[in-house]
This record gives structure tokens, sequence and C-alpha cells, in this order.
């Protein structure tokens, strides 16, 4: 029978029932700028409360779900008798999820998964739209962009057992202390910043852009969201010059324009396609400095890298839904016969429907909204 332990993020911090945080309960997430404690129905949920129900759902039915992960993970067979030690981490407070690192010892290897707990109301409605979107973007786009689903509970505290990203940290925007231009700050506990190179960046917004572009279903429109870099939905690897990305969670995958029972022609798609790409440029250039403090907007450098990113994600999308090779030029090509006047009418229109026009984003983004559409227009004409 494996033994169990708890830490607070890592462990230099453990914490059990005589800890004093052990009936305290939980803070809201870190975005919100309160600190209201998160609940189910009237009663707060505590620390203690939040551990217990992790330990629960691994250890039901003899700890077959983490003896399944195991074993999908090692691909190879294993039994109750191979786990060794459980420590489970509180990684942080989200605005959907309160995630749990756990590592386990399995036959003297350490392995990692999360279990993505929803201990707030905006959670337990996300919850099970995650779990279907994780299922069927891993089905069609079996790529290891996202973590695998294993087990999900949908009891008092719904959560679910997935895949943890190894060694990929969450990343922000941030101000350089000797430039007005933001860098991007890796979130990987060192005590010195890392900020990514130039070249790095780059990367960062290229696969990023990649990832949502090869998931973009051309045909029903169905894409991925909502997502925010604020959110800490992407996270990322450096290796060695370059950079490896990942996207942690997916709250939905739906039609955001038009629908999947209309008729589908040649000019609806290319119609839908607009709508996306102009709302994935814009979105892909907001966050928040250092997660948490005002919203900022990306330098024009992420353009030209989100750019490719669009189009080596656009074509193996297509590809998958057996469309011409040519079409991702088609796009390019349809993009350059709107007037800018037409696009910064479009982009005024979308960035309306998605943000809400009271947020710090909105207004920031209409700062810039005519710029960026003029540096759209310049790269895709180029």
């Amino acid at each position: 029978m494996p033994t169990v332990s708890y830490f607070l993020s890592t462990t230099d911090y453990p914490i059990d029932e005589d800890h004093p945080l052990w009936h305290c309960p939980l803070p809201d997430n870190r975005l919100s700028g309160t600190k209201k404690p998160e609940s189910i129905g009237t009663e707060a949920v505590t620390y203690g409360r939040y551990f217990s129900a992790v330990s629960q759902f691994c250890e039901a039915a003899g700890w077959d779900r983490i003896v399944k992960a195991a074993a999908r993970q090692l691909e190879r067979p294993i039994t109750q008798n191979d786990l060794g030690h459980l420590s489970i981490f509180l990684e942080k407070h989200g605005a959907f999820y309160h995630p749990a690192r756990l590592q386990v010892v399995v036959r003297d290897r350490r392995l990692r998964f999360v279990v993505n707990v929803a201990a707030s109301s905006y959670g337990r409605q996300a919850l099970s739209r995650e779990v279907m979107a994780l299922e069927h973007l891993n089905d069609q786009r079996p790529f290891g962009w996202f973590p695998r689903v294993y087990s999900c509970s949908y009891d008092e505290l719904p959560m679910f057992l997935g895949d943890w990203f190894d060694g990929f940290h969450e990343f922000h925007l941030t101000r350089r202390p000797d430039s007005d231009e933001p860098a991007i700050v890796i979130w990987d506990g060192a005590e010195a910043p890392c900020l990514l190179s130039k070249k790095q960046a780059a990367d960062l917004y290229r696969n990023a852009a990649m990832i949502l572009t090869a998931s973009y279903d051309p045909i029903t429109s169905f894409q991925i969201f909502p997502w925010h870099h604020a959110a800490g939905d992407f996270v990322v690897r450096v290796e060695g010059k370059g950079v490896k990305v990942r996207l942690v969670t997916v709250r939905d995958y739906v039609a955001m324009v038009g629908s999947a029972s209309g008729s589908v022609n040649e000019r609806s798609i290319l119609d839908a396609l607009l709508v996306f790409f102009i709302h994935l440029s814009v979105r892909m250039r907001l966050d928040r400095l250092d997660g948490v403090k005002k919203v900022a907007w990306a330098s024009d450098r992420c353009l030209a890298p989100m750019i490719d990113g669009f189009f080596m994600g656009l074509d193996l999308t297509a590809r998958m839904s057996g469309f011409p090779e040519a079409f991702p030029k088609t796009f390019r090509h349809y993009f350059n016969h709107h007037d800018g006047a037409d696009l910064l009418t479009l982009a005024r229109r979308i960035t309306k429907s998605v943000f809400d026009q009271r947020t710090e984003e909105s207004r920031l983004t209409d700062c810039h909204l005519t710029r960026h559409v003029q540096g759209l227009r310049r790269l895709l004409a180029a």
C-alpha cells in the first residue's frame, strides 16, 4: 500500500492536519484580485478537504486510477504492488482549477501526473467540457500537445487525472530593466528571472499559434476557446536555443462562427477562417505583466512568428480535412483581397464580441487595433 504525503508547491513546505492552513479555506484564483474563498455550495473548501479529496481519488478501487495511468505512461503492465510513495503538491490557485501535481514512485522510477480539482463554480461548470475536449483533440491530433485524460470523477469535488508536462513552466510578459519593450519571463522557480531570447520568444509564439490553428476545424469552425496567456494556458520548456510549447488546458472546443449544421462552401470556410485568424492574432498579444499585474500587449516582434505558426497549423489541419495543398495560399490571397478599412471594421466587430467592453484588455486592444491590422496586412502582403 503506497504511503502519501502532502506539500504546498515544494517539499520544503509539507502540510498535514497539524498545519495552521489545514482548516483554512483555499484562496480564490490569483487573477481575480480578491481573496474570496472557494466553496462548494455554502461550505468552504479547506486545504485539508482538498488534499483528502485528491488522496481518496487516487486510492479509490485499489489505486486503480494510478495503476492504469502509470501503465499507459510506462507502456507496460504494472500492479498496485509496484507503487511506492505518492507525493501530492498543491501547484497553484487557478481561475478554473486548483491543480495538484502528483509524484509517484513506480519500480524506482518517479512518474508525474496532474489532478485538476474544480473547487470553484467556474471549474465545476467547465470540467466535463474540458474532459470531452481533451479526449477529442488527443484522438484527432495525437501529437502530444495536450495532456491525456486518464480518469475523472464528478463527485462533490470534481477532478480529473492527466499528464504532467515535466520541465514545462508558465510564462508571462515582463518589463526588462533596460528597455521599455516587454520580454517573456519563465516561472521556473529560479531566484534569477529566466528571460527568453528573441529567438526563443519567436519560437514560443510560432508554436502556440501553430497548435491552436492545427486544432481548428476549417469545415465546422470548431476551435479551442476560451484561452488566455494570463491564465497560464500554455507552458514552455527551453531546449538549447529554442523552446517546446504545450497547451495544458482546453476549457472548451466550440464553433465561434457559424454552425456545424449550416451550409458549408468555400466562401463560408474562408470567412470563418478570417475571423479565427484575426481573433488569434489579437489574443496572442494579450497577457498580464508577470502574470498578475496590469494587462500588457506584446510587441510587434511577435507578429511574424505568429503568422508563420498560423500557416504551419493551417497546412496541417487543411490536409487532415482533405483540402487541396494550395489552401493556405488561397487564404492568403483571400486576406489580401480585403482592404485595410474592411479588415479593421471586422477586427473591431470581433473584439467587441469576444471581450467584455468594460475590461482592461478591451481598452488596451482598442488602442492597438489599427496598428495591429496594419502589421498583419504588411506581413501577409510580403
